[in-house]
């Protein structure tokens, strides 16, 4: 992990690392505000941790490029990952709440953040209104994602989960203004079914599935929706997952 902290004075002979990168929606007359009170960059590879559950809550975290994955740990050791972030969102939010972060947050591919330190975006909402409701959306937007993550993972099958999944995909990257049919998968199949609460073979026989029923071209990670329709009408219940076909058992041939 490599920290870059920006001078002050950046600005004024360089372009910001924050510019055109933060959280769409927020006002234009804000965003040069939030930007100034950066204080680094933080690069990391695959695998490193940025921020550890339990620890104290001193920054919220601005995705640049690459990618996030939030892992909570139980009681009995065990691991889940209850959200993804992706560039231009922020991470950290639900410190606010205990002054420590709640999640381990993990690089799911070479990433870069800004880094926002609490105390300096606490200082400046004090006294502007409209940054603080610009900080209040993006905690209500992280509030509703977790809502629905909720529901994702407690009362629908398995091909409803994936059609929310990916529909939620194309969602965030409409609100970006970015390409919502033609998208890479940040994270593997077996961390997509530790989020989703399916097998890495579910997760498979979904794509499969996916693909076979010209919903969506899947290349690895590389996903093409083909038929929206068709990912609402899985949304809604509308579809089951195949059974897998199980070999017979050999007959005992006896002489």
């Amino acid at each position: 992990m490599k920290r870059q902290p920006i001078p002050p004075q950046f600005r004024s002979h360089h372009p910001h690392p924050c510019d055109g990168r933060l959280p769409p929606g927020l006002p234009a007359e804000l965003q040069q505000q939030v930007t100034e009170l950066a204080a680094s960059t933080v690069e990391l590879n695959r695998g490193e941790t940025l921020a550890h559950s339990g620890t104290a809550f001193d920054h919220l975290y601005l995705v640049l490029s690459g990618a996030f994955k939030a892992v909570k740990l139980g009681a009995d050791g065990a691991s889940q990952i209850v959200c993804f972030y992706e560039p231009r969102e922020l991470m950290g939010l639900s410190g606010f709440s205990h002054r420590v972060y709640t999640t381990d947050l993990v690089a799911l591919a070479p990433s870069v953040v800004c880094e926002f330190p609490v105390q300096a975006i606490e200082s400046a909402v004090s006294h502007n209104r409209p940054l603080l409701d610009g900080l209040l959306a993006a905690v209500s937007e992280s509030l509703e994602r977790a809502e629905l993550d909720q529901f994702i993972l407690g009362s629908l099958t398995a091909p409803q989960k994936m059609a929310c999944f990916l529909l939620h995909m194309q969602a965030r990257r409409r609100r970006c203004g970015d390409d919502t049919h033609h998208f890479e998968l940040p994270m593997t199949r077996e961390e997509l079914g530790s989020y989703l609460g399916l097998t890495m073979e579910t997760i498979s026989r979904l794509l499969s599935h996916l693909q076979a029923e010209g919903v969506a071209q899947i290349d690895k990670r590389q996903v093409h929706i083909l038929r929206d329709d068709l990912l609402h009408v899985w949304r809604e219940g509308g579809v089951d997952l195949p059974m897998p076909r199980r070999k017979k058992p050999q007959q005992l041939k006896f002489a």
